[in-house]
Order: C-alpha cells, then structure tokens, then sequence
C-alpha cells in the first residue's frame, strides 16, 4: 500500500456525486415499494400517513449531441399506524432504510406490515416507517445528495439531511398527538433495521479517499448481531435470542468492531462517541432503541429476498415476544 495520502474530494465533486448514480429499474421506489405501500392504506385497521417528501436530481440517458439532462424528483414519505391509537396501549416503532443500499430493511418492513403486524394489534399499536431514505434506496446508495450519511445526521432540530428533516418531525408530530408532547410519557420501543453487505468494502474504500485517508480493511462479521443502549440490555437479549430461536446466526466473534460481543449484543457505552444515529433520535421518544444488523461479506443485490428478510422479522417478532 502507498503511503502517499490521496486528495480529498473538491466540494463540486460532492454536489455532482449523488445525481450521476442511475436508478437501477429493479429498486425504483415509485414502480416497486409504493404500490405495496399504498394497498396496505387500504386495509382495515391499518391507517396511512405521508409525513413528508424528499426530492433528488439525478442525470438522465445521454441526449442528442452528447449533452445530459439533470432530471429531479420527488419522492412521497410514508409512515403506517397499525392498531387502535385511539387507546392507550404501548407504541412500538420499526424504521428501515435508513441507508439505502440496505434492501432488507424496507423489504422486512414492508413484509411485516403485509404479514403480521395486525395480529400485534390487539395489544400494541405500531408505526412503520417503509424506506426512510427512498432516493438512496433506489440508487443502491449509502448516501442521500450531497453525500451525506443520513445516519450520521438524525438529529432532532439541526439535521441537514430532507430525510431526517421529515423524520424527525414526524415523531416529534406523534408524539405531541399520541402523548401530548409530555417528556414523561414516551412510547415502548423502536427498532431501525440495517445490514452490513459486500458493498460496505467499497463504501469503505470509497470513504478513504473522501476524506484523503489511507484505507485498511476491518474483520467482516457474519450474522445478526443488535446495537443497544446499556439500559435495553434485557429487551436486546430478549431480541437476539428470538433471532438465534427462528434459526438464523448471531454474529459469535468475541469482538464487534473492537467492542466486547455480549452473546450478539453491542452496547453503545462500549462503542466510543458516536452521534446523529437514528435509534438515537428515536429514544428521545422511547424508553428503548435498537439497530439490527445483518453482516455477511456474500450479501448482495442478487442474494435472495427472503435471506435478508427473514433475520430482520425475527428480530422485529422478538421485540414483540413474551418469551
């Protein structure tokens, strides 16, 4: 490796980066995610809300004499409230993409809502934000314009991001509906759901040369493993052993990125100083806040559906369950 330092990037390089990935077909959000999104607000029980919306450019097919146009979009927000919200049984909260290149979380997200969510409504109510990030969702992209990470960015008055700008008011806005903005009152739990798949070993390269560091490759996890709160310890367990029961693999390393591994569990007081996270947001709101992630070097936009998907359901049914 040379010791020679690359050039951070020019600030028109950043402005430029986001509009000149195209929209894979397979991930537009418009074609694939809203359709499903809109028929669940045709359920009963079930109740729709857009909070917001979110608009990106992005450079179009190469026209006539070899010029390109700048096309921009806006993307519609969603959020689904399952349950009576009209009695006071505790809230729960699952969010997924959050970072757009990781498909199962929207994809678990949405599979929940269609699947099982209202057999949990007779006791619970339950809020599900699908993609949090659909631009980045669509473009198989960590980042949202600008290059911003929006889960270095989920703040509650200062975020720079239109993501977590329409986040964070959203459940500012439910909680002042739900529990008449009382700091003393907050709801059960959230869960935002992640991965950690091949292309983390691009991004990382990627990041290097952003920010004109050297690059060193860290050990790659496999399976699920659970960020937490040191206080949600019991609830965390609770979830990553309902993972490990339905059959999938909880990440054994005795370290997780240099942090002690309790049995799939990182705690945030082990992690150092980290900020602007999206469970971090949420617990402002709640009385516990996890991160999923799902970690394998193999995964990819051609892994199967359902080997993303299912780990994250059964880390959301943990959340849930009364073993």
């Amino acid at each position: 490796m040379s010791d020679k330092k690359p050039e951070p990037w020019p600030k028109e390089r950043f402005e430029r980066w986001y509009r000149e990935h195209p929209v894979i077909p397979s991930r537009d959000y418009v074609k694939t995610l809203v359709p499903r999104i809109k028929a669940l607000g045709e359920r009963e029980g079930i109740e729709l809300e857009k909070y917001g919306e979110a608009t990106y450019t992005t450079v179009s097919e190469t026209v006539e004499g070899g010029t390109s146009r700048i096309n921009r979009v806006t993307h519609e927000l969603y959020r689904l409230l399952i349950g009576d919200f009209s009695q006071e049984k505790p809230v729960y909260i699952v969010a997924g993409g959050t970072h757009g290149y990781e498909k199962g979380g929207p994809l678990a997200a949405l599979k929940f809502a269609e699947e099982e969510a209202s057999r949990y409504a007779d006791r619970f109510n339950i809020v599900i934000y699908l993609c949090l990030s659909p631009g980045p969702y669509e473009k198989e992209l960590r980042f949202t314009e600008g290059r911003i990470d929006v889960n270095r960015d989920a703040f509650l008055d200062k975020a720079q991001s239109q993501e977590m700008q329409a986040l964070a008011s959203s459940v500012k806005e439910l909680h002042q509906r739900l529990l008449g903005g009382d700091p003393g009152r907050k709801f059960a739990a959230a869960i935002d759901l992640h991965e950690t798949p091949f292309m983390d070993i691009a991004i990382d390269k990627e990041n290097a040369e952003v920010g004109g560091e050297t690059f060193e490759l860290e050990i790659f996890p496999k399976g699920m493993f659970l960020i937490a709160f040191d206080e949600d310890l019991e609830l965390a367990n609770k979830i990553i052993q309902n993972v490990r029961r339905e059959g999938h693999h909880v990440v054994d390393d005795d370290t997780l990125y240099g942090s002690p591994n309790h049995d799939g569990v990182l705690l945030m007081s082990e992690m150092g100083p980290v900020k602007g996270r999206v469970r971090q947001l949420f617990k402002q709101f709640t009385t516990a806040s996890f991160t999923t992630e799902y970690c394998d070097e193999q995964l990819t936009d051609q892994t199967p559906d359902a080997e993303r998907v299912e780990p994250q359901m059964a880390a959301i049914r943990g959340m849930f369950s009364d073993r």
